[in-house]
């Protein structure tokens, strides 16, 4: 089974490899940011465990020592969120007339009531 790999170029011009994380990836990152209490270290930590650059991998220091472009450029990849990111959207919000929406609308307005 191959690993899925994204290319591409970041606006410093050099070429970044991405490939779709696994959870041992998630967890080598919480082990390299451990003890840093910003809460940005897992995520730059998870960029390096997951990014390659120029065909060579790349450690937690090296994210902190790129561009700031290229950092954020990486972190989008990696962790925003997006249809190509290694990490699907958050489910969406039912919409206004579904069940479960009209049930919690029911319910906070049964709380209200009137007062005298």
């Amino acid at each position: 089974m191959s690993e899925e790999v994204r290319r591409i170029t970041l606006p410093s011009g050099r070429m970044a490899s991405i490939r779709r994380g696994k959870g041992r990836d998630l967890m080598r990152a919480h082990r390299a940011a451990a003890g840093n209490p910003e809460p940005l270290a897992v995520s730059f930590a998870l960029v390096a465990e997951l990014a390659e650059i120029e065909g060579k991998t790349i450690v937690y220091e090296d994210v902190l020592a790129m561009d700031l472009e290229d950092v954020l450029t990486l972190q989008a990849e990696v962790v925003g969120g997006g249809e190509d990111a290694n990490f699907p959207p958050p489910a969406a919000i039912p919409p206004a007339d579904s069940p479960d929406q009209a049930h919690s609308q029911d319910s906070s307005n049964s709380d209200s009531g009137t007062r005298s």
